[in-house]
Protein backbone atom coordinates (compact mmCIF):
# COMPACT_ATOMS: atom_id res chain seq x y z
CA UNK A 1 0.00 0.00 0.00
CA UNK A 2 1.22 3.50 -0.86
CA UNK A 3 1.46 5.34 2.47
CA UNK A 4 1.23 8.73 0.71
CA UNK A 5 -2.39 7.89 -0.11
CA UNK A 6 -3.30 8.74 3.49
CA UNK A 7 -2.10 12.34 3.14
CA UNK A 8 -4.25 15.22 1.85
CA UNK A 9 -3.33 16.71 -1.55
CA UNK A 10 -2.05 19.95 -0.02
CA UNK A 11 0.45 18.07 2.15
CA UNK A 12 1.61 15.94 -0.78
CA UNK A 13 2.20 19.14 -2.76
CA UNK A 14 4.19 20.57 0.12
CA UNK A 15 6.39 17.48 0.32
CA UNK A 16 7.20 17.70 -3.38
CA UNK A 17 8.04 21.39 -3.10
CA UNK A 18 10.19 20.99 0.02
CA UNK A 19 12.47 18.41 -1.63
CA UNK A 20 14.11 21.36 -3.48
CA UNK A 21 15.63 18.95 -5.99
CA UNK A 22 14.24 17.63 -9.27
CA UNK A 23 16.27 14.43 -9.03
CA UNK A 24 14.81 13.71 -5.61
CA UNK A 25 11.32 14.50 -6.92
CA UNK A 26 11.95 12.11 -9.83
CA UNK A 27 12.99 9.33 -7.45
CA UNK A 28 9.97 9.98 -5.24
CA UNK A 29 7.38 9.87 -8.02
CA UNK A 30 8.95 6.71 -9.44
CA UNK A 31 8.62 5.05 -6.04
CA UNK A 32 5.07 6.24 -5.28
CA UNK A 33 2.17 6.07 -7.78
CA UNK A 34 0.18 8.44 -5.55
CA UNK A 35 2.93 11.06 -5.60
CA UNK A 36 3.25 10.62 -9.36
CA UNK A 37 -0.45 11.40 -9.78
CA UNK A 38 -0.10 14.38 -7.46
CA UNK A 39 2.89 15.67 -9.41
CA UNK A 40 1.10 15.38 -12.74
CA UNK A 41 -1.98 17.14 -11.38
CA UNK A 42 0.00 19.95 -9.73
CA UNK A 43 3.15 20.16 -11.88
CA UNK A 44 2.81 23.83 -12.81
CA UNK A 45 2.04 24.88 -9.24
CA UNK A 46 4.94 22.81 -7.88
CA UNK A 47 7.38 24.12 -10.50
CA UNK A 48 6.40 27.72 -9.85
CA UNK A 49 6.65 27.34 -6.07
CA UNK A 50 9.99 25.55 -6.33
CA UNK A 51 11.46 28.25 -8.56
CA UNK A 52 10.13 31.05 -6.36
CA UNK A 53 11.82 29.49 -3.34
CA UNK A 54 15.13 28.99 -5.17
CA UNK A 55 15.54 32.18 -7.21
CA UNK A 56 15.49 35.77 -6.00
CA UNK A 57 14.58 38.60 -8.36
CA UNK A 58 18.16 39.25 -9.46
CA UNK A 59 18.61 35.56 -10.32
CA UNK A 60 15.35 35.55 -12.27
CA UNK A 61 16.60 38.58 -14.22
CA UNK A 62 19.77 36.66 -15.14
CA UNK A 63 17.73 33.60 -16.08
CA UNK A 64 15.31 35.57 -18.24
CA UNK A 65 18.23 37.33 -19.95
CA UNK A 66 19.59 33.88 -20.88
CA UNK A 67 16.24 32.43 -21.95
CA UNK A 68 15.15 35.43 -24.05
CA UNK A 69 18.58 36.30 -25.49
CA UNK A 70 18.03 37.13 -29.19
CA UNK A 71 20.00 35.14 -31.79
CA UNK A 72 23.36 36.77 -32.44
CA UNK A 73 26.12 36.44 -35.04
CA UNK A 74 28.97 34.19 -33.92
CA UNK A 75 31.42 37.10 -33.90
CA UNK A 76 31.17 40.85 -34.06
CA UNK A 77 29.06 43.35 -32.20
CA UNK A 78 25.71 42.64 -30.63
CA UNK A 79 22.76 43.31 -32.89
CA UNK A 80 20.56 46.27 -32.02
CA UNK A 81 18.01 43.83 -30.62
CA UNK A 82 20.69 42.09 -28.56
CA UNK A 83 22.01 45.37 -27.21
CA UNK A 84 18.52 46.52 -26.19
CA UNK A 85 17.93 43.17 -24.51
CA UNK A 86 21.12 43.53 -22.46
CA UNK A 87 20.20 47.10 -21.56
CA UNK A 88 16.84 45.89 -20.24
CA UNK A 89 18.65 43.28 -18.16
CA UNK A 90 21.15 45.86 -16.86
CA UNK A 91 18.22 48.02 -15.72
CA UNK A 92 16.61 44.90 -14.15
CA UNK A 93 13.50 45.49 -16.26
CA UNK A 94 12.96 42.04 -17.78
CA UNK A 95 9.69 40.45 -16.80
CA UNK A 96 9.54 38.11 -13.83
CA UNK A 97 6.93 35.44 -14.61
CA UNK A 98 7.03 34.21 -11.00
CA UNK A 99 5.46 37.49 -9.85
CA UNK A 100 2.64 37.34 -12.39
CA UNK A 101 -0.58 35.30 -12.41
CA UNK A 102 -0.27 31.95 -14.17
CA UNK A 103 -1.60 32.59 -17.68
CA UNK A 104 -1.19 31.10 -21.13
CA UNK A 105 1.26 33.91 -21.90
CA UNK A 106 3.73 33.31 -19.08
CA UNK A 107 3.27 29.54 -18.73
CA UNK A 108 5.88 28.84 -21.47
CA UNK A 109 8.32 31.20 -19.73
CA UNK A 110 7.91 29.39 -16.42
CA UNK A 111 8.48 26.07 -18.20
CA UNK A 112 11.66 27.44 -19.81
CA UNK A 113 12.78 28.84 -16.47
CA UNK A 114 12.18 25.45 -14.87
CA UNK A 115 14.15 23.71 -17.62
CA UNK A 116 17.12 26.07 -17.20
CA UNK A 117 17.01 25.63 -13.42
CA UNK A 118 17.02 21.84 -13.80
CA UNK A 119 19.88 21.86 -16.29
CA UNK A 120 22.09 24.05 -14.12
CA UNK A 121 21.27 21.99 -11.03
CA UNK A 122 22.43 18.91 -12.94
CA UNK A 123 25.83 20.54 -13.46
CA UNK A 124 25.91 21.78 -9.86
CA UNK A 125 25.46 18.22 -8.59
CA UNK A 126 28.11 16.91 -10.98
CA UNK A 127 30.52 19.59 -9.76
CA UNK A 128 29.93 18.89 -6.08
CA UNK A 129 30.23 15.12 -6.56
CA UNK A 130 33.75 15.65 -7.85
CA UNK A 131 34.68 18.47 -5.49
CA UNK A 132 33.86 16.47 -2.35
CA UNK A 133 35.15 13.07 -3.48
CA UNK A 134 37.71 11.13 -1.47
CA UNK A 135 39.91 11.14 -4.57
CA UNK A 136 38.97 14.21 -6.65
CA UNK A 137 41.41 13.34 -9.44
CA UNK A 138 39.47 10.10 -9.94
CA UNK A 139 35.99 11.59 -10.02
CA UNK A 140 37.10 14.56 -12.10
CA UNK A 141 37.66 12.36 -15.16
CA UNK A 142 34.21 10.77 -14.78
CA UNK A 143 30.96 11.95 -16.35
CA UNK A 144 27.29 12.16 -15.38
CA UNK A 145 24.64 11.03 -17.84
CA UNK A 146 22.05 13.60 -18.87
CA UNK A 147 19.22 11.74 -17.18
CA UNK A 148 16.96 12.53 -14.24
CA UNK A 149 17.03 8.84 -13.30
CA UNK A 150 20.76 8.14 -13.35
CA UNK A 151 22.48 9.06 -10.10
CA UNK A 152 26.01 7.87 -10.79
CA UNK A 153 29.25 9.10 -12.25
CA UNK A 154 30.62 6.77 -14.90
CA UNK A 155 33.95 6.18 -16.60
CA UNK A 156 33.63 4.81 -20.14
CA UNK A 157 30.26 3.35 -19.20
CA UNK A 158 31.37 1.83 -15.88
CA UNK A 159 29.65 3.13 -12.71
CA UNK A 160 32.14 4.76 -10.35
CA UNK A 161 30.33 6.67 -7.59
CA UNK A 162 26.97 8.08 -6.57
CA UNK A 163 26.16 11.67 -7.49
CA UNK A 164 25.84 14.43 -4.92
CA UNK A 165 22.24 15.27 -4.02
CA UNK A 166 21.55 19.02 -4.00
CA UNK A 167 18.75 18.41 -1.52
CA UNK A 168 21.48 18.11 1.14
CA UNK A 169 22.57 21.73 0.64
CA UNK A 170 21.30 24.56 2.78
CA UNK A 171 19.13 27.16 1.06
CA UNK A 172 22.00 29.68 1.09
CA UNK A 173 24.48 27.18 -0.37
CA UNK A 174 22.10 26.22 -3.16
CA UNK A 175 21.45 29.89 -3.93
CA UNK A 176 25.18 30.71 -4.07
CA UNK A 177 25.74 27.91 -6.56
CA UNK A 178 22.75 28.63 -8.79
CA UNK A 179 23.49 32.36 -8.74
CA UNK A 180 27.10 31.82 -9.86
CA UNK A 181 26.13 29.31 -12.56
CA UNK A 182 23.44 31.66 -13.90
CA UNK A 183 25.77 34.66 -13.99
CA UNK A 184 28.49 32.63 -15.68
CA UNK A 185 26.10 31.47 -18.40
CA UNK A 186 24.86 35.04 -18.90
CA UNK A 187 28.41 36.34 -19.26
CA UNK A 188 29.09 33.67 -21.87
CA UNK A 189 25.95 34.69 -23.78
CA UNK A 190 26.92 38.37 -23.83
CA UNK A 191 30.65 38.13 -24.50
CA UNK A 192 30.87 35.11 -26.79
CA UNK A 193 33.33 36.28 -29.44
CA UNK A 194 32.88 39.87 -28.24
CA UNK A 195 35.65 40.29 -25.67
CA UNK A 196 35.95 44.00 -26.52
CA UNK A 197 32.52 44.57 -24.97
CA UNK A 198 33.79 43.84 -21.47
CA UNK A 199 35.00 47.42 -20.95
CA UNK A 200 32.37 49.04 -23.15
CA UNK A 201 29.05 47.70 -21.89
CA UNK A 202 27.63 46.32 -18.68
CA UNK A 203 30.90 45.93 -16.78
CA UNK A 204 29.44 47.48 -13.63
CA UNK A 205 26.19 45.51 -13.82
CA UNK A 206 28.01 42.22 -14.38
CA UNK A 207 29.89 42.80 -11.13
CA UNK A 208 26.86 43.21 -8.92
CA UNK A 209 23.68 41.34 -8.03
CA UNK A 210 20.76 43.75 -8.23
CA UNK A 211 22.13 46.92 -6.63
CA UNK A 212 24.65 45.07 -4.43
CA UNK A 213 28.26 45.10 -5.65
CA UNK A 214 30.19 41.86 -5.78
CA UNK A 215 32.00 40.62 -2.72
CA UNK A 216 35.40 39.02 -3.48
CA UNK A 217 33.77 35.64 -2.88
CA UNK A 218 31.16 36.37 -5.57
CA UNK A 219 33.80 36.87 -8.25
CA UNK A 220 35.70 33.83 -7.04
CA UNK A 221 32.48 31.80 -7.28
CA UNK A 222 32.21 32.62 -10.98
CA UNK A 223 35.83 31.66 -11.49
CA UNK A 224 35.02 28.34 -9.79
CA UNK A 225 32.27 27.72 -12.35
CA UNK A 226 34.73 28.43 -15.16
CA UNK A 227 37.23 25.99 -13.65
CA UNK A 228 34.52 23.35 -13.31
CA UNK A 229 33.40 23.69 -16.91
CA UNK A 230 37.01 23.46 -18.10
CA UNK A 231 37.38 20.27 -16.06
CA UNK A 232 34.22 18.83 -17.61
CA UNK A 233 35.88 19.08 -21.00
CA UNK A 234 38.91 17.41 -19.43
CA UNK A 235 36.72 14.46 -18.40
CA UNK A 236 35.35 14.22 -21.94
CA UNK A 237 38.90 14.24 -23.35
CA UNK A 238 39.97 11.58 -20.82
CA UNK A 239 37.12 9.24 -21.71
CA UNK A 240 37.84 9.61 -25.42
CA UNK A 241 41.47 8.56 -24.89
CA UNK A 242 43.56 5.93 -23.11
CA UNK A 243 43.13 7.51 -19.68
CA UNK A 244 43.76 5.51 -16.53
CA UNK A 245 41.15 5.68 -13.76
CA UNK A 246 42.90 5.89 -10.36
CA UNK A 247 41.75 3.32 -7.83
CA UNK A 248 40.54 3.81 -4.25
CA UNK A 249 40.80 1.14 -1.55
CA UNK A 250 37.37 -0.23 -0.67
CA UNK A 251 36.01 1.46 2.43
CA UNK A 252 38.76 4.04 2.54
CA UNK A 253 37.96 7.63 3.54
CA UNK A 254 41.31 8.85 2.36
CA UNK A 255 43.62 7.23 -0.15
CA UNK A 256 47.00 8.51 -1.34
CA UNK A 257 47.51 8.59 -5.08
CA UNK A 258 50.46 6.44 -6.09
CA UNK A 259 49.65 6.12 -9.76
CA UNK A 260 49.66 9.79 -10.78
CA UNK A 261 52.55 12.23 -10.59
CA UNK A 262 52.44 15.76 -9.18
CA UNK A 263 50.58 17.98 -10.02
CA UNK A 264 48.09 15.50 -11.57
CA UNK A 265 47.66 13.93 -8.14
CA UNK A 266 46.09 17.19 -6.90
CA UNK A 267 44.76 19.01 -9.94
CA UNK A 268 43.15 17.70 -13.12
CA UNK A 269 44.52 19.76 -16.00
CA UNK A 270 42.00 19.42 -18.88
CA UNK A 271 44.52 20.46 -21.51
CA UNK A 272 46.81 17.61 -20.46
CA UNK A 273 44.03 15.13 -21.26
CA UNK A 274 43.43 16.93 -24.56
CA UNK A 275 47.06 16.27 -25.41
CA UNK A 276 46.68 12.62 -24.35
CA UNK A 277 43.77 12.41 -26.81
CA UNK A 278 46.23 13.48 -29.54
CA UNK A 279 44.62 16.90 -29.92
CA UNK A 280 47.69 18.84 -31.01
CA UNK A 281 46.11 22.15 -31.97
CA UNK A 282 46.98 25.10 -29.81
CA UNK A 283 43.42 26.41 -29.98
CA UNK A 284 40.75 25.92 -28.89
CA UNK A 285 41.82 24.79 -25.47
CA UNK A 286 39.49 23.79 -22.64
CA UNK A 287 39.18 27.36 -21.39
CA UNK A 288 38.05 28.76 -24.72
CA UNK A 289 35.53 25.91 -25.04
CA UNK A 290 34.25 26.60 -21.53
CA UNK A 291 33.69 30.25 -22.45
CA UNK A 292 30.93 29.05 -24.80
CA UNK A 293 28.79 28.19 -21.77
CA UNK A 294 26.80 25.08 -20.93
CA UNK A 295 24.85 24.47 -24.14
CA UNK A 296 27.68 22.97 -26.26
CA UNK A 297 28.95 20.71 -23.49
CA UNK A 298 25.52 19.06 -23.19
CA UNK A 299 25.87 17.87 -26.79
CA UNK A 300 29.37 16.55 -26.12
CA UNK A 301 28.17 14.78 -22.96
CA UNK A 302 25.53 12.86 -24.89
CA UNK A 303 28.17 11.52 -27.28
CA UNK A 304 30.73 10.82 -24.56
CA UNK A 305 28.22 8.73 -22.58
CA UNK A 306 26.74 6.94 -25.61
CA UNK A 307 29.17 4.02 -25.63
CA UNK A 308 32.46 3.40 -27.39
CA UNK A 309 31.12 4.43 -30.79
CA UNK A 310 30.01 7.77 -29.35
CA UNK A 311 33.41 8.38 -27.77
CA UNK A 312 35.24 7.39 -30.96
CA UNK A 313 33.11 9.72 -33.07
CA UNK A 314 33.64 12.54 -30.59
CA UNK A 315 37.40 12.03 -30.52
CA UNK A 316 37.51 12.12 -34.32
CA UNK A 317 35.54 15.37 -34.32
CA UNK A 318 37.84 17.01 -31.78
CA UNK A 319 41.04 15.87 -33.46
CA UNK A 320 40.06 16.31 -37.12
CA UNK A 321 37.06 18.61 -37.45
CA UNK A 322 36.78 20.97 -34.47
CA UNK A 323 37.01 24.57 -35.75
CA UNK A 324 39.65 26.77 -34.21
CA UNK A 325 38.64 29.64 -31.97
CA UNK A 326 40.02 33.15 -32.21
CA UNK A 327 41.23 33.26 -28.62
CA UNK A 328 43.18 31.00 -26.30
CA UNK A 329 43.24 30.86 -22.53
CA UNK A 330 40.80 32.34 -20.05
CA UNK A 331 38.35 34.85 -21.57
CA UNK A 332 39.21 38.49 -20.97
CA UNK A 333 36.33 39.01 -18.57
CA UNK A 334 37.85 36.33 -16.34
CA UNK A 335 41.43 37.60 -16.59
CA UNK A 336 40.39 41.14 -15.66
CA UNK A 337 39.30 39.86 -12.23
CA UNK A 338 42.35 37.74 -11.50
CA UNK A 339 42.87 38.62 -7.86
CA UNK A 340 40.65 37.17 -5.15
CA UNK A 341 40.90 40.33 -3.07
CA UNK A 342 42.36 43.75 -3.53
CA UNK A 343 39.58 45.95 -4.92
CA UNK A 344 38.91 46.82 -1.27
CA UNK A 345 41.38 47.24 1.57
CA UNK A 346 41.61 47.27 5.34
CA UNK A 347 38.29 47.53 7.12
CA UNK A 348 36.16 47.09 3.97
CA UNK A 349 38.00 43.91 3.03
CA UNK A 350 37.49 42.48 6.52
CA UNK A 351 33.76 43.30 6.35
CA UNK A 352 33.51 41.61 2.96
CA UNK A 353 35.16 38.50 4.34
CA UNK A 354 32.79 38.34 7.31
CA UNK A 355 29.84 38.38 4.90
CA UNK A 356 31.30 35.50 2.87
CA UNK A 357 30.63 31.74 3.22
CA UNK A 358 32.32 29.89 6.06
CA UNK A 359 34.81 27.97 3.91
CA UNK A 360 35.88 31.20 2.19
CA UNK A 361 36.49 32.87 5.55
CA UNK A 362 38.53 29.88 6.67
CA UNK A 363 40.69 29.42 3.58
CA UNK A 364 40.92 32.64 1.54
CA UNK A 365 44.20 33.85 3.04
CA UNK A 366 45.89 30.63 1.90
CA UNK A 367 45.47 31.50 -1.76
CA UNK A 368 45.14 35.29 -1.72
CA UNK A 369 48.70 35.62 -2.99
CA UNK A 370 49.78 32.33 -4.56
CA UNK A 371 50.33 30.64 -7.92
CA UNK A 372 47.43 29.96 -10.27
CA UNK A 373 47.46 26.15 -10.16
CA UNK A 374 47.15 26.35 -6.35
CA UNK A 375 43.98 28.41 -6.79
CA UNK A 376 42.72 25.98 -9.41
CA UNK A 377 42.99 23.13 -6.90
CA UNK A 378 40.73 25.01 -4.50
CA UNK A 379 38.32 25.90 -7.30
CA UNK A 380 38.05 22.25 -8.28
CA UNK A 381 37.06 21.65 -4.63
CA UNK A 382 34.17 24.19 -4.81
CA UNK A 383 35.76 25.87 -1.81
CA UNK A 384 33.87 29.14 -1.98
CA UNK A 385 30.29 27.82 -1.77
CA UNK A 386 29.96 25.87 1.46
CA UNK A 387 29.13 27.08 4.96
CA UNK A 388 31.49 24.50 6.49
CA UNK A 389 33.53 21.38 5.71
CA UNK A 390 30.81 18.78 6.40
CA UNK A 391 30.75 17.43 2.82
CA UNK A 392 34.49 16.82 2.59
CA UNK A 393 36.11 13.53 3.71
CA UNK A 394 36.80 13.44 7.43
CA UNK A 395 40.48 12.79 6.77
CA UNK A 396 42.81 13.66 3.94
CA UNK A 397 42.47 17.43 4.39
CA UNK A 398 45.87 17.98 2.79
CA UNK A 399 44.67 16.23 -0.36
CA UNK A 400 41.70 18.58 -0.60
CA UNK A 401 43.10 21.92 0.56
CA UNK A 402 46.90 21.77 0.49
CA UNK A 403 48.94 24.80 1.44
CA UNK A 404 51.63 26.15 -0.87
CA UNK A 405 54.21 24.48 1.39
CA UNK A 406 52.37 21.15 1.05
CA UNK A 407 52.56 21.38 -2.73
CA UNK A 408 56.23 22.34 -2.73
CA UNK A 409 57.01 19.36 -0.49
CA UNK A 410 55.00 17.02 -2.70
CA UNK A 411 56.83 18.27 -5.77
CA UNK A 412 60.20 17.74 -4.06
CA UNK A 413 59.26 14.24 -2.84
CA UNK A 414 58.06 13.16 -6.28
CA UNK A 415 61.27 14.43 -7.85
CA UNK A 416 63.32 12.37 -5.38
CA UNK A 417 61.33 9.20 -6.05
CA UNK A 418 61.04 9.51 -9.83
CA UNK A 419 64.08 10.24 -11.96
CA UNK A 420 61.84 10.35 -15.05
CA UNK A 421 59.90 13.25 -13.47
CA UNK A 422 63.10 15.33 -13.46
CA UNK A 423 64.34 14.27 -16.90
CA UNK A 424 61.10 14.84 -18.81
CA UNK A 425 58.20 16.02 -16.68
CA UNK A 426 55.54 16.21 -19.41
CA UNK A 427 56.24 12.72 -20.78
CA UNK A 428 56.44 11.20 -17.31
CA UNK A 429 53.10 12.67 -16.28
CA UNK A 430 51.49 11.54 -19.54
CA UNK A 431 52.69 7.95 -19.05
CA UNK A 432 51.23 7.83 -15.55
CA UNK A 433 47.87 9.05 -16.89
CA UNK A 434 47.81 6.23 -19.46
CA UNK A 435 45.95 2.95 -18.97
CA UNK A 436 48.42 1.21 -21.29
CA UNK A 437 51.35 2.25 -19.09
CA UNK A 438 49.62 0.95 -15.94
CA UNK A 439 48.80 -2.34 -17.66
Amino acid sequence: MDSFNKLPAELRQGILIQTFCRRTISQLIHASPVMLQQYIASKEYITRALLASELDDSMVQDAMAIILFPPQPTYGDLTTQGLHHCQSWAAQQLQNPLLQPLTEQNRPLINKLGKLHGQLLFFVEDYLTKATAVLPCREYICLSELSTISNQLTFQGRPVSNRFDAANLTGLERKRLLRAFLRYQLRCSIFQGREHLVKTYFNKELHQYGDQRFQPSDQEAIRCVHTYLKSLYGAIFAQCSDAWLPEVDSGSTSSPISGLLYPDSFWVNPDAYASDMCWRRKIPDASSLASLGFDPVKTFLRSATAGKHGRDDLKKWFVDDCPERHSKGDPHWMISDRRLTGHNSGHEEEEDCQKSPGMYQRLHLRIADTFESHREIYRQRAWVFFDDSRFYPSSGVKQHFPTADDLEKEQFDVALRNEEWVLNLADARARHRSQEWHD
